[in-house]
């Protein structure tokens, strides 16, 4: 099964456009208010509202001007994505996925799993001790492999043993 990276694809959908086909791509958001959706699996936190075309579809329209766009900037290399069922949400870092949550263990469902994506992402950019913890409760071999192929890691308390 090849391997989609939703949010590099994302990039490159979004980039060419403020506004997308609401009807192909429901799948991809989260409702989060009356007609406010945010991208699923989004680096950034962008918010999209749904509004009636001219041609009698529906769009998905960003909520930020092109010129915004260029000062965003990325917080750290940590990715957190969930499957298209939400049924499973998946933590990695540049790329290298390290663990999965699966709903069913930590009780998120469909309706919620972005609020669990978003707390996790957000502890994982600014909670030096939970990254620690993170670290600290994967498979030691695992650990190992991931201190040894990133370094940068090591300043959460890891040791490359």
């Amino acid at each position: 099964m090849e391997h989609i990276n939703l949010a590099e694809l994302s990039q490159k959908l979004f980039k060419k456009s403020n506004k997308i086909l609401y009807k192909n791509n429901e799948h991809l958001f989260t409702k989060i208010a009356f007609d406010v959706y945010q991208f699923n699996d989004s680096p950034v936190e962008s918010l999209w509202i749904l509004e009636d075309g001219d041609d009698g579809e529906q769009y998905l329209v960003a909520q930020y001007e092109d010129d915004d766009a260029e000062g965003i900037e990325v917080k750290s290399s940590w990715l957190v994505l969930s499957d298209r069922e939400s049924k499973n949400v998946s933590v990695s870092y540049k790329d290298c996925p390290i663990q999965r949550f699966a709903s069913s263990k930590y009780g998120f469902g469909k309706d919620d799993v972005h609020v669990f994506k978003s707390m996790l992402l957000e502890k994982l950019h600014s909670d030096n001790s939970f990254v620690e913890s993170f670290l600290n409760n994967q498979p030691k071999d695992k650990k190992a492999d991931l201190l040894k192929k990133f370094p940068e890691l090591l300043i959460y308390g890891g040791k490359n043993e």
